[in-house]
């Protein structure tokens, strides 16, 4: 029978390529691509895991080969763990895994039974198989599901269906590393994000405390203001109404003052009357003293003296009646001025105790504002501890993450 050529393997081996197989067979590597993107964790850049940078290169056999052509080409190349078995196209048919291989060769007739059978038999029908932009961690998932006798095997890798090339059991170890590297570092920057934010919100804490402390002792001082306020509004409101009743007072005064200034008045004009009847006498006496003559001539003196002091009667009650009216004028201006004063007073009273139900409103929001601050404090000074303890939390946290790297 004769070997036919074991067909090369052309396949992505990014950057680790396979030294040339032997029987001058032809294994191709695809060059290597830089990552486009990548993070920082301490001092190294991490980039995003990408198969193509970790396919291995692999023999490609088709299902007619011997055996024993299969047996020379493992014991020929001492690093190789599989060959995969393809069509011409390099379609996957199968998996040759070596150790699973050489143990049923190995077996009592196994050579004289397998030798010339083609490849086929032997082979594994099912093996894993996964395209190339399959992400690392959906590979190393499908390949835990496995059973125990295929769980260590190759996976066999694809681009459109055609073989790529294999990972090894080592690979989705050493993937799997990284990922879990990759996610420590992830947690480990999310953490250090949240330290740092939550050290930003304990200085806001911070800030808030003061505030609310100044707040508190801002509204204590206000309360003390208003409670201040309103006393002195209420002895001023005492005050006026003081000012308010001696003004009633001094109004009634000046009316009872207008009163008996009125009834003088009436007096003296009383006075004036009886001093022109005085003097109409007088100058009748004075005219029957002249008919008597020598006889009247003394009746005639004294009616003249009469006539004299009538005249000097009625000069001064009109002097009086002049001075009476301008005390009456003046306690007339003194009674609309006590009644406008009253008024004042009135409008004072109510000023103040508009101005005095407004300082209580000021008291009362000033309580509400002062027990308000007080509670913010308090929360504020709860929010503090518990943002020391997540940092205490958060650094521990740290550490273990630092720890287990």
């Amino acid at each position: 029978m004769t070997n036919p050529q074991l067909s090369p393997i052309q396949n992505h081996a990014v950057g680790r390529k396979e030294a040339p197989s032997a029987a001058g067979q032809k294994e191709l590597s695809w060059p290597v691509e830089e990552a486009a993107v990548g993070w920082t964790s301490g001092q190294e850049t991490f980039h995003p895991l990408r198969m193509a940078e970790w396919i291995r290169n692999c023999p490609l056999i088709a299902p007619n080969q011997a055996c024993s052509e299969v047996i020379a080409l493992f014991r020929q190349r001492a690093d190789l763990e599989c060959a995969v078995v393809t069509d011409r196209s390099h379609r996957p048919l199968g998996l040759v895994m070596k150790h699973r291989f050489f143990r049923s060769i190995g077996s009592k007739f196994g050579t004289a039974l397998y030798a010339d059978k083609p490849i086929s038999v032997l082979m594994d029908i099912r093996p894993l198989t996964a395209e190339l932009d399959t992400t690392p961690q959906e590979l190393i998932d499908l390949a835990l599901t496995r059973n125990e006798e295929t769980l260590y095997d190759a996976v066999i890798l694809t681009t459109d269906g055609l073989t790529a090339g294999i990972l090894t059991a080592g690979d989705l170890l050493g993937m799997s590393r990284l990922l879990q590297r990759e996610a420590s570092d992830r947690q480990l920057r999310t953490v250090r994000g949240a330290e740092s934010m939550i050290g930003r919100i304990a200085a806001a804490i911070g800030m808030v405390t003061a505030t609310a402390e100044t707040s508190l002792v801002s509204g204590e001082r206000l309360a003390e203001i208003a409670e201040q306020g309103r006393s002195e509004l209420e002895q001023m409101l005492k005050l006026y109404r003081q000012w308010a009743e001696t003004a009633v007072r001094q109004e009634a005064s000046a009316r009872g003052l207008l009163d008996h200034a009125r009834e003088t008045l009436g007096i003296t004009d009383l006075i004036a009357e009886l001093a022109d009847r005085c003097h109409l006498l007088a100058m009748n006496a004075q005219i029957e003293a002249a008919r008597a003559g020598e006889h009247g001539r003394g009746f005639s003196v004294v009616a003249q003296e009469v006539r004299t002091l009538a005249e000097q009667t009625k000069q001064s009650a009109e002097r009086i009646n002049v001075q009476l009216r301008g005390m009456a004028e003046a306690a007339e201006a003194t009674a609309d001025a006590v009644r406008e004063s009253k008024k004042g007073s009135e409008a004072g009273v109510q000023r103040v105790q508009n101005a005095e139900t407004t300082f209580e409103r000021l008291w009362l929001l000033s309580s509400d504002n002062r027990a308000a601050a007080a509670n913010l404090t308090e929360a504020a000074k709860e929010a503090d501890m518990t943002t020391d303890q997540m940092k205490r939390q958060l650094a521990k946290l740290i550490s273990q993450l630092l720890g287990s790297k």
